[in-house]
């Protein structure tokens, strides 16, 4: 039996001119493209397709959808103590900024009673931030020997412990001894607070790395909320069982975290404690430009955001507005910022445009700043409707500032040649941490001097200033680098 000779590539291409084909020749033609039909239509497989815009259009629409879909499926797969483990660190986050803010409406009475004058009282609302920049970095540098998860269930327990602490100070003698143990327990809820965000952040980096800048934004929601409702929370309490009851309800809300974080939080086994990762300490990142950019910005947004607590309800004296109204005022900047930071996490996962967010944050915390005076360039009437919106659009706006930054240092860090560890996310935050501190006392403080010496109006013409050269930073930094 003879064998059939292969065929040649030319002889499996059919011919389509019929004046060429005889009727036998057809049949033997078509013998041959069916049994080379295989070849040919693996062939025509290896070939390239030819461009179409259509399928091209397709195409991208298809990835954007398995982008999305992606997104939501990583989420929607997360398991029930996955879910746990976020309401427990949002737990802590709100927890810890409500401790901060709930003093606000009743210990400045507590301690005109206690014979401290404006500048002793002034001392122990600073120094919590002034602690949280020292502490800060150090924290985050021995991140990786301590472990996310015991910084984080001690810094539940110390900021418990403490606000239980606080709420007895009122049996103490007044004056000078008031003064000196306000000014420690103070300070130690500051560590057990720092101990807390700095490991929320490693926590979120080292459990949802798919859906970080998300998780950071919804921690950030409840930061908000906390300095949203702290002072409300406080005074409720205040009201209903005096000088004890806030920081003693408080504190065993911290003390019950602290007990469901050790059965819920994943322990990070990593093999640092005796390496020391190719020599690269936290100053090394801080060598790398983007991180002093960022430091930057969470600086500037601290500032922006922080700088009308003090000053905002004498710079609305004239509207003789109650506390409530004013209250209400800092309600929807602070929740317009919760609102909005989830928002922002999610746009950053799925798109990663986080320098487009930083000018677009920047831009906004700009005009919010010019609006809420207004500014004396612009020449606008001051009016309680353009100081709600400027509020509005500085909740907004520095939300966005924020929540990008995080996630830029970590791109960073990890571009150098940092390693995917406890110790590189934990330098990351500390720095990050003592950052937004700084910021948070340099705005009263700004605020508080500022309207002294040049007004309101130009204090905050100054933050706008800044929030402008930074946009003018990022889009030179954007057209030398085609980064945006």
């Amino acid at each position: 039996m003879s064998s059939i000779p292969p065929e040649s590539p030319e002889s499996l291409k059919p011919n389509f001119h019929r004046s060429q084909i005889s009727p036998t020749s057809k049949i033997i033609e078509t013998n041959r493209f069916l049994r080379g039909s295989g070849k040919f239509i693996s062939r025509i497989k290896d070939l390239p397709a030819p461009p179409n815009d259509v399928e091209k259009q397709c195409e991208s629409s298809s990835s954007t959808t398995k982008e999305e879909s992606g997104f939501f499926e990583k989420f929607s797969s997360l398991s029930a103590r996955e879910f746990a483990m976020i309401a427990l660190l949002a737990l802590g986050n709100l927890s810890s900024t409500t401790a901060f803010s709930c003093i606000a409406p009743f210990y400045p009475d507590e301690a005109k009673l206690k014979e401290l004058d404006v500048i002793e009282t002034g001392i122990i609302f600073g120094a919590f931030d002034l602690v949280m920049i020292v502490t800060s970095p150090l924290f985050g540098k021995y991140m990786h020997i301590v472990g996310a998860k015991k910084m984080f269930s001690f810094g539940l327990f110390f900021a418990g412990i403490t606000s239980v602490a606080f709420g007895f100070l009122d049996l103490l003698p007044n004056g000078s001894t008031f003064f000196w143990a306000s000014l420690f327990v103070r300070c130690a809820q500051a560590i057990g607070d720092t101990a807390i965000v700095t490991s929320a952040l490693v926590i979120c980096a080292k459990s949802f790395p798919g859906q970080m800048s998300f998780i950071v934004g919804i921690m950030e929601t409840f930061v908000g909320l906390g300095y949203t409702i702290g002072p409300f929370f406080g005074g409720v309490f205040y009201e209903l069982g005096g000088f004890k009851l806030p920081f003693i309800v408080l504190g065993l809300i911290l003390i019950f975290a602290t007990i469901a974080g050790l059965f819920l939080i994943n322990d990070f086994n990593e093999k640092e404690n005796e390496e020391e990762n190719d020599g690269k300490q936290m100053r090394d990142i801080l060598k790398i430009p983007v991180i002093w950019i960022m430091i930057f910005a969470v600086i500037l947004c601290a500032t922006s955001f922080t700088f009308v607590d003090p000053t905002l309800s004498d710079h609305l004296s004239e509207f003789h507005l109650s506390t409530t109204v004013i209250g209400l005022l800092f309600l929807v900047c602070g929740g317009l910022y919760s609102i909005t930071a989830p928002i922002w996490g999610i746009l950053i996962d799925r798109w990663r445009c986080c320098n487009a967010l930083l000018i677009f944050g920047a831009t906004l915390t700009m005009i919010s700043m010019l609006m809420i005076g207004p500014t004396p360039i612009l020449k606008l009437e001051k009016n309680l409707f353009i100081v709600g919106t400027a509020l509005a659009i500085l909740g907004i706006g520095s939300g966005a500032l924020y929540i990008p930054t995080f996630q830029n240092c970590l791109d960073a860090v990890q571009k150098q040649g940092f390693d995917d560890s406890s110790r590189t996310y934990g330098a990351v935050s500390g720095i990050f941490q003592s950052a937004f501190a700084l910021g948070s006392f340099i705005g009263p403080a700004a605020g508080g001097y500022g309207v002294k010496y040049i007004g309101f109006e130009w204090s905050a013409t100054i933050i706008a200033s800044a929030n402008f050269v930074f946009v003018l930073l990022l889009l030179a930094i954007g057209l030398i680098t085609k980064k945006f």
